[in-house]
């Protein structure tokens, strides 16, 4: 009988240790949840303010004309002393002259320039509805137009005509005029067409 009893005590003490076991690598224990990798909120830009207004380093209207790489210029037929056209249909005069040296002061080639002639009657509405970019020889007689200049005075006043909305290109055509004054670029454009016809005139 104390053989039998200590047998059974073996036994039950053999399986109580197989139980507190850890269960081996492969095991049908179940593998834990597939959890989603953490994601790192993307940064968001700061929302601009109410009010705040950006402001172009450039005009918008150069920066299509260096797109279309051509200056579209409005000329008078009215102004035979400073434009004219010959058999050829080239163009030549003063504010060809002008044209031209607008043209590369923008990054342009001087031949780079289609003209318009334009009659007095639509000359203003060539420049509002941007038929052309500049008009030369004009006057600011609407709100929706600019002067800029003048470019030559001789017995009246001659401007650069512009759309009023474009305040940057203002800005830039001044900037050229002072610039071929200050160059000698205008006056070589004075000596080469109005001199010749006897034409005084001076810059502004």
């Amino acid at each position: 009988m104390r053989i039998r009893a200590l047998v059974a005590l073996v036994s039950v003490a053999a399986v109580l240790s197989g139980c507190g076991q850890d269960a081996p690598p492969g095991s049908n224990a179940l593998p834990p949840p597939n959890l989603p990798a953490p994601t790192t909120p993307a940064p968001s830009s700061p929302a601009p303010s109410v009010g705040d207004s950006v402001e172009l380093d450039t005009s918008p209207t150069i920066e299509r004309i260096k797109q279309r790489r051509q200056l579209l210029v409005g000329v008078r037929v009215d102004a035979p002393q400073f434009v004219t056209r010959d058999p050829a249909g080239e163009y030549q005069g003063f504010d060809v002259e002008i044209a031209r040296d607008l043209a590369k002061r923008i990054g342009l080639a001087p031949t780079q320039v289609q003209y318009r002639r334009l009659p007095s009657t639509l000359l203003l509405d060539a420049v509002a509805s941007g038929n052309v970019d500049v008009l030369l020889g004009g006057t600011a007689d609407s709100p929706q137009l600019a002067a800029v200049g003048p470019y030559v005075v001789t017995d009246s006043k001659r401007y650069v005509l512009i759309k009023s909305d474009d305040k940057k290109l203002a800005e830039q055509l001044q900037q050229m005029l002072d610039a071929a004054v200050a160059d000698g670029s205008w006056q070589r454009a004075y000596d080469a067409t109005l001199r010749p016809a006897g034409i005084n005139a001076r810059p502004h």
